[in-house]
């Protein structure tokens, strides 16, 4: 990581492999068929690694995200997508890139790397021979699903250079583990999942609300695709916010609410969206947010809204138990409960699986132009503005001479390339 940053391919020590960088949306799209051929014959793919999902997220966020991509040949065999950040050090008076999966540039639920089976190994050694030789100050990949990729991972950083960490992610005072997600194995009809699903007491909790809530014709239940489903969103982050804004406090609230509309969002346009509504007398009570994943037949649960003005704790049980329904009758194989293992995700008979969540960072750090990627440089210019706006004059002029370093080791590096024969 030291010098100026070589953007060039890079090929593996294994000689078989190079690593290509990718980070403009022309380059994305010519990546497309080989990309989806890939999704093809990766087994622990999701759909928060497809193409198509990530296609929506890179153009919505230009310049802060690149594709490290793996190549034997003209053959694809790896992705690992990535998102940048810029970090200000005060004690060191430098900004410094920080590296995270790609997908959470909209919160996506699961990320880590796509990769051809029998080319992990090798694979992910020279991705991280890759990025070891660029410049950044921290590097967390969080909602790995593949905990075998993660460990491969980690162990290509082990050694002096780097600390490598595990990380824990608890919520709500430390009860919630969001590594912990429970999942439903779904069988091939709904009453066979009803009988030997769910507990006893749930059973005929679902049994009861079903005949009284939905039978009766006292509330129905639906899910519109169509023109009322933008509103169906909004009533669903409404009543979630009631619930939330006094917990969390209104601005973190509304912080989450927007990452909620974001991912929702990027769902719906790709038309993987399901979002079933429960209405009593014509008005919301209820509301669940899902992502369809239909190569790997997993639904995905991101959200609830429910009006907790109705008594009855009738709302989440229904929703939950018609959703599952509504999966089996369309051939998913997994209800995924998403993150945190809250303890009425196991009333469904839910199992627990686990997620990786991991920090790398080099034990010493080099000069300014070593912790600072270029693809970070408008995030820098828009912080020093703000810098001069606050009247932060050292903090400004620090950056400023970080910046001139890093333009003038990208023109040292193009007119070497530039006098090679």
């Amino acid at each position: 990581m030291d010098g100026a940053p070589d953007f060039a391919a890079s090929v593996s020590a294994s000689g078989r492999l190079r690593v290509e960088p990718v980070e403009r949306g022309e380059a994305f799209l010519a990546l497309r068929d080989r990309w989806r051929a890939l999704e093809a014959r990766d087994p622990e793919g999701t759909v928060f690694l497809s193409w198509d999902w990530l296609a929506q997220v890179f153009a919505d966020n230009p310049e802060r995200w690149r594709v490290l991509a793996v190549w034997h040949g003209p053959r694809l065999v790896c992705v690992l997508p990535l998102s940048y950040r810029l970090h200000w050090s005060r004690s060191r008076q430098e900004f410094q890139t920080e590296i995270e999966a790609g997908g959470r540039l909209v919160q996506s639920a699961y990320t880590g790397f796509l990769c051809e089976p029998g080319y992990e190994d090798i694979a992910i050694d020279a991705l991280a021979e890759a990025l070891q030789r660029q410049p950044w100050a921290r590097m967390s990949l969080r909602y790995d699903g593949s905990r075998s990729r993660s460990a491969k991972f980690m162990s290509a950083f082990s050694g002096t250079a780097y600390s490598v960490s595990a990380r824990q992610h608890l919520i709500n005072n430390g009860q919630t583990d969001t590594l912990i997600c429970p999942r439903v194995t779904l069988p091939a009809d709904y009453e066979t999942w009803l009988t030997k699903g769910p507990g006893k007491n749930t059973r005929q909790k679902i049994r009861r609300y079903s005949r009284r809530y939905l039978v009766s014709g006292d509330c129905t239940l639906s899910h519109d695709p169509g023109s009322a489903l933008k509103s169906d969103i909004g009533a669903m982050l409404r009543l979630w916010m009631r619930k939330w804004a006094p917990v969390k406090g209104a601005r973190t609230a509304r912080l989450l609410a927007a990452n909620y509309l974001r991912i929702l969002t990027t769902a719906s346009r790709l038309g993987l969206l399901y979002l079933p509504v429960l209405r009593c007398e014509g008005r919301v009570i209820g509301a669940l947010g899902h992502i369809l994943d239909p190569r790997m037949k997993r639904v995905h649960f991101i959200l609830a809204g429910k009006d907790e003005t109705v008594t009855g704790n009738f709302i989440g049980p229904l929703l939950h138990s018609q959703a599952i329904g509504w999966a089996i009758d369309r051939g998913y194989e997994v209800y995924d409960f998403g993150h945190g293992n809250e303890a009425y995700k196991f009333s469904f008979g839910a199992q627990p699986e686990t997620v990786s969540s991991f920090s790398i960072v080099p034990r010493s750090l080099p000069g300014p132009v070593g912790v600072l990627d270029p693809i970070c440089r408008p995030q820098a210019l828009a912080r020093l503005l703000s810098f001069v706006g606050a009247g932060e004059v050292e903090s400004a002029a620090a950056g400023c001479k970080q910046l001139l370093q890093l333009e003038r080791a990208g023109t040292d590096l193009r007119s070497a390339l530039a006098d090679l024969p």
